[in-house]
């Protein structure tokens, strides 16, 4: 008798593997390399679209492990940075003191496919000999891991349950044996779909019937089924507050919900606590040290949904998700709770039409970053700070910024390479809290500070300088750290008056900031200096300015399917071979992947929906050798087939031992046996 759960998380642990099915193939070749006594390869990148079941299978890799004795470590790309030096801090974390033979699981790595050159060249590079790496995420590995790491870089593509799978998950929870057929028909084995109706059929009590329908979104218009069958209006306002953040806790889901006595929906008749513990209980949602938040395909189709449905509420949620936010950048814990927030508040506009685009470029720059962390400049930076700016810009202009790196070295942020190096900078001075003498030493701050009326205790920050020491001031990854900074410093700066960015390419970054609201102010400009774009943040405080950068952004596109390969057509003598190899790898079903039976006619003509090709072939060579253990005769050639390819002894010699037979005679029943599935197949193929 099996343990008992000791705590919930124990118990929702062994639900979620209870309920788990499906994935033979792919954990099949995880487990031969986690038994070898040496690796076959090292990285193993397991992809698919969302909701398809990563996570869930990464659950199963860590059981797996454990099992063979190998240590686990598992780091999810949404609980960090997206900077080298956070994934290398959180790694590092992760892999202290565990075995020397171990498994990084490393889960939702689209969060950082912006880093995948870096991890690529340094991270994975730099972990124990002894470390299986396998990586989860949306997207295939790009084009250099398989030639950089040839023989080193395993693909595990994920896709939709086999119709007996889907079966199988929908019976383990509970859901009719009558409601199935319209189940499957409306979900096509999508692993989070079957999640959301078994969840609504558990919470209904009876079976749900399902219409088949060719509307263009299954999820949105199966979560729609799903959202009016929620327990209450309260019940269903949290859903609809949860989807619209990244994660969510009580106080924000307090924040996110109207309050009493204004008619509509409140938590009247469930508390804060009640809503936040039916979300956590939801087959869709995860928990974690920030809360609970949405499969990330859930949370985008409610609140797309809501935006459809009611704009008026969908525009309030997005308000008070805002105000929650700013509140809580005013009085952070700390830094990293400050950028955890800010990062949140961004979250709220990641579709914008204008604004997606620009981060998109940044997040590429990162492919070839090498950044690791910030910090005070170092007397041995000025020199190559003062080289690069003098490359980009003028000598002049790096003359006055080694100036300041010297008299106000706290004013200055420097981004470093992972040997240590400069790779940029930002150099912020705040001109109120300057001198006289200070303001004057340079002519390019002395003009800012005359272009500003500030009144007593009004502060005016002055971007003086920022760049990329190799890309200047064009799209880089430094740039979307400046980026970062510079917003962190609108939202968290006292008394903020004004704030002037400078920037030596205006036609690049003018547009840009002329969409956030910065404007091009001339009086705060020498001759032959950079440009300067300002903003008085008087007339628009910075909460406002984030409030009316809240547009309304489309949906992200519908990810494509995955391609279907060209079909193969084998001559009987390849076929022959295809099927005797096959037979070999039946009991790996991992390595039937490389079979040209899977783009087969034979095959192909069977894959139903987003059927497994590979189950698929097992199931025919499995049918095919059960004929012969239907008549007397032929019995004793299944039987040669069965303990050699079906349920394999461990040689040839044990299996005709076991059947008590001379080894040519076995041979002799293998051959015929191997011949009738050839044939039973070939006839299939060719509708003989």
């Amino acid at each position: 008798m099996g343990m008992l759960p000791s705590t919930l998380g124990d118990r929702v642990v062994s639900a979620r593997h209870n309920r788990f099915v499906g994935r033979q193939p792919e954990l099949s070749r995880l487990r031969d390399a986690l038994e070898a006594e040496s690796l076959p390869f090292h990285v193993a990148f397991v992809h698919g679209p969302g909701g398809i079941g990563k996570t869930a299978l990464l659950d199963e890799v860590a059981r797996l492990a454990e099992s063979c004795g190998v240590s686990v470590a598992r780091v999810d790309a949404r609980d960090t940075d997206p900077t080298p030096a956070a994934v290398s801090s959180v790694v590092a974390g992760a892999l202290a003191e565990i075995g020397e033979r171990c498994v990084l699981l490393l889960d939702t790595y689209e969060r950082i496919a912006a880093l995948d050159g870096w991890v690529r060249r340094s991270l994975v590079p730099s972990l124990p000999a002894a470390t299986l790496v396998v990586i989860a995420g949306r997207e295939r590995p790009a084009p250099e891991w398989r030639s950089g790491w040839a023989g080193e870089v395993v693909e595990i593509p994920l896709r939709n349950l086999s119709p007996a799978e889907a079966v199988t998950y929908l019976a383990s929870r509970d859901v009719p044996a009558e409601a199935h057929d319209r189940v499957l028909a409306f979900t096509h084995g999508h692993p989070l779909a079957l999640t959301l109706v078994a969840e609504r059929v558990r919470q209904e009590g009876a079976a749900v019937a399902f219409d088949p329908t060719d509307a263009p979104d299954l999820l949105a218009d199966l979560l729609a089924r799903f959202a009016s069958s929620v327990p209450s209006a309260s019940h269903r306002a949290a859903l609809e507050g949860a989807a619209l953040v990244r994660s969510l806790t009580v106080p924000l889901l307090g924040a996110l919900l109207p309050p009493s006595g204004d008619g509509a929906p409140t938590a009247g008749d469930a508390s804060d606590d009640a809503l936040f513990a039916w979300l956590r209980g939801l087959g869709f949602a995860e928990s974690d040290a920030r809360g609970v938040r949405l499969h990330d395909i859930v949370r985008e189709t409610v609140e797309a949904d809501l935006r459809w449905r009611d704009p008026d509420r969908h525009a309030a949620l997005h308000a008070q998700a805002r105000h929650y936010y700013a509140r809580r950048l005013r009085v952070p814990v700390s830094d990293g709770d400050r950028r955890q927030t800010l990062a949140d508040y961004l979250h709220l506009y990641r579709r914008h039409p204008v604004v997606e685009p620009l981060l998109t470029r940044l997040h590429a720059a990162w492919e070839e970053a090498d950044l690791s962390g910030s910090g005070s400049p170092r007397a041995s930076d000025i020199d190559a700070i003062h080289a690069a700016i003098a490359r980009h810009q003028s000598r002049t202009e790096a003359d006055a910024v080694a100036g300041w790196l010297v008299r106000q070295p706290q004013a200055a942020e420097i981004f470093r390479r992972r040997d240590g190096s400069p790779a940029g900078l930002v150099l912020t001075l705040d001109l109120s809290a300057l001198t006289s003498d200070e303001r004057t030493a340079d002519p390019v701050v002395s003009t800012a500070w005359k272009g500003t009326r500030v009144r007593e205790g009004e502060r005016v920050l002055l971007f003086r300088s920022w760049l990329d020491v190799e890309a200047g001031q064009n799209v880089s990854a430094v740039q979307s750290l400046v980026f970062e900074r510079t917003v962190e410093r609108y939202l968290t700066t006292p008394a903020l008056a004004a704030s002037i960015l400078l920037t030596s390419e205006p036609d690049l970054w003018g547009p840009v900031f002329s969409f956030v609201g910065l404007q091009r102010w001339t009086s705060a400009e020498v001759e032959g200096g950079p440009a300067a774009f300002g903003k008085d943040w008087r007339a628009t405080p910075p909460t406002a300015w984030l409030d009316a950068l809240a547009t309304q952004a489309p949906s992200a596109p519908a990810e494509p399917g995955p391609a279907m390969d060209s079909l193969v057509v084998l001559s009987e003598e390849a076929f022959g071979e295809a099927v005797r190899e096959a037979l070999k790898a039946y009991a790996r079903p991992h390595r039937l992947a490389e079979s040209p039976l899977l783009a087969s006619r034979l095959v192909r003509e069977r894959v139903a929906g987003a059927a497994e090709p590979v189950l698929v072939l097992r199931d025919l060579l499995t049918a095919a050798a059960e004929q012969l253990d239907a008549g007397s005769r032929e019995r004793r050639f299944y039987r040669a087939l069965d303990l050699t390819y079906l349920r394999p002894a461990p040689t040839q010699a044990v299996a005709a031992e076991r059947l008590d037979l001379p080894f040519s005679t076995f041979r002799r029943h293998l051959r015929r046996g191997v011949d009738h599935v050839t044939d039973v197949l070939w006839r299939l193929e060719t509708g003989s």
